[in-house]
């Protein structure tokens, strides 16, 4: 499983002109990749949702975005855009077009998703989401650029 996750002090999904989700910051983007490994392994599901939830990737709430970042998205009361991206698994390593091989189907990926989304929500932080499977336009306003890969 990876994650591209960005500091935002905004961002939004929207589906057909709908938005479908959106935060204030502090807040955190994340764009989740699962793939077929992770259909099994209920572990890294556990582990990606700890580690949006306990990066060290904002400023103290209510402190200019050019501090420190000592502080999580639980510790500040911030938000997450929690948005499904398979072709976070896509291997570019031969050729010109990327294999999708190694990202799960969309019906076991969309629990495990919902997962992370539930396990976030139950340590009191406000998630949102884009709408699984849909053709989504996600934009955000990044803050510093600050963006990390995580891996389980």
């Amino acid at each position: 499983m990876k994650a591209v996750v960005s500091t935002v002090s905004s961002a939004e999904v929207t589906v057909d002109g709908e938005v479908v989700g959106a935060v204030q910051g502090p807040a955190l983007l994340a764009l989740v990749g699962i793939g077929v490994d992770d259909v099994t392994n209920n572990e890294s599901v556990e582990k990606m949702a700890r580690k949006i939830a306990e990066l060290r990737l904002l400023p103290a709430d209510g402190e200019a975005w050019d501090r420190p970042r000592n502080h999580s998205v639980e510790e500040v009361g911030g938000q997450v855009l929690l948005v499904s991206q398979f072709t976070l698994m896509g291997e570019t390593k031969k050729g010109r077009r990327p294999s999708w091989a190694n990202a799960a189907p969309g019906e076991a990926a969309q629990p495990i998703f919902d997962r992370i989304a539930e396990l976030l929500r139950k340590r009191g932080i406000v998630v949102e989401t884009g709408r699984f499977g849909a053709m989504m336009k996600v934009s955000s306003a990044n803050e510093g650029p600050f963006t990390v890969l995580i891996e389980t």
